[in-house]
């Protein structure tokens, strides 16, 4: 049994530190990360018809601070588009979102592929738009280790140590399954120990510190950190991609009110054609918002039937992943 401790190192970032703790076996009591700074008006707009907030959740896929300017302007702008104030939820890991939208308690959420699906196929939440990045509708995991390790594929990661990202997160940890699965006929048991980090750049970071051998972190990340942190990664490498999925979507809770769902998939899907939408898309690295297919899903459902119940959460809380 791997000993699932918490990832108590700091990730010096620029600018700041990254402190990730781990999910307890319900997950409940993990810390609520600050993604995004606290609104002046907070206190009027509670005040002054709460019902009419739009709440919007986000987990981490990278870490708080490189999420605030990352999300931000995009927040802002969608306020602006619908006319209406919106209340940004803050949770550490995916569950924890999947969870809000379950129970109608946030409208809209920003999470990874795997977590979709699960709550599609639940019934929970809907998926209302899906980024294209390059002029692509995919994104794949990317199995990286430092270059001083001797680690040059995954027979050589045996024995070490390994930081996956969140519990229900495709690129940070299903397809690493999938890849054990297939071609060692292992599980989790194949590494001496595992850490959560709770964001890809926190993986990144993690491995080229030293804190972890390896470690399984979304592509697009990895690719925008080489771009703009070089140093980053030059003492890590790339040694195998994984299959292609669909990109993380932005979904609504199957409780939210139709005509809202309507109105924020149109402001999503509107943003290439309107000039400020377009300066939003491109701080974001997007190219535009399309509407999910869900075939593009489809090898993240193979993955979780080939590794069965690996794909659920630390606690053991089976969620069934139904057609």
């Amino acid at each position: 049994m791997i000993d699932r401790r918490c990832f108590l190192g700091m990730l010096l970032l620029s600018g700041g530190a990254v402190l990730s703790s781990c999910s307890n076996a319900a997950g409940k009591d993990s810390e609520v990360i600050p993604l995004f700074a606290e609104r002046k008006d907070g206190d009027e707009a509670a005040s002054d018809g709460a019902a009419e907030k739009v709440k919007v959740a986000f987990a981490a896929l990278v870490s708080p601070q490189e999420s605030f300017y990352k999300y931000q302007n995009l927040v802002n702008y969608l306020e602006e588009k619908i006319g209406r104030s919106i209340e940004v939820v803050r949770r550490q890991t995916y569950q924890e979102v999947n969870d809000l939208l379950g129970a109608g308690e946030v409208d809209f959420g920003f999470i990874c592929s795997l977590s979709y699906v699960m709550g599609r196929d639940e019934g929970t939440l809907a998926g209302i738009a899906a980024p294209v990045i390059g002029g692509s509708s995919f994104y794949r995991s990317y199995l990286i280790c430092r270059t001083d390790s001797g680690c040059n594929m995954l027979e050589d990661l045996q024995g070490k140590t390994f930081a996956f990202t969140d519990p229900l997160s495709y690129t940070g940890r299903l397809s690493m399954l999938k890849l054990l699965h297939d071609q060692i006929g292992a599980d989790e048991g194949f590494f001496r120990e595992v850490f959560y980090t709770y964001s890809h750049d926190s993986s990144v970071h993690a491995v080229h510190l030293g804190i972890v051998d390896a470690a399984s972190v979304d592509g697009l990340v990895y690719d925008e950190l080489a771009a703009s942190q070089s140093d980053l990664v030059g003492n890590v490498h790339v040694i195998y991609k994984g299959p292609a999925a669909g990109m993380p979507p932005v979904v609504a809770s199957a409780l939210a009110d139709d005509g809202l769902k309507s109105s924020f998939q149109n402001c999503l899907l509107g943003m290439v054609d309107d000039e400020r939408g377009r300066i939003v898309l491109e701080e974001l690295g997007y190219d535009r918002f399309e509407v999910p297919d869900d075939t593009n899903y489809e090898v993240i459902r193979e993955a979780v039937a080939a590794v069965g119940e690996s794909a659920v959460d630390e606690s053991g809380a089976v969620r069934q992943m139904r057609r």
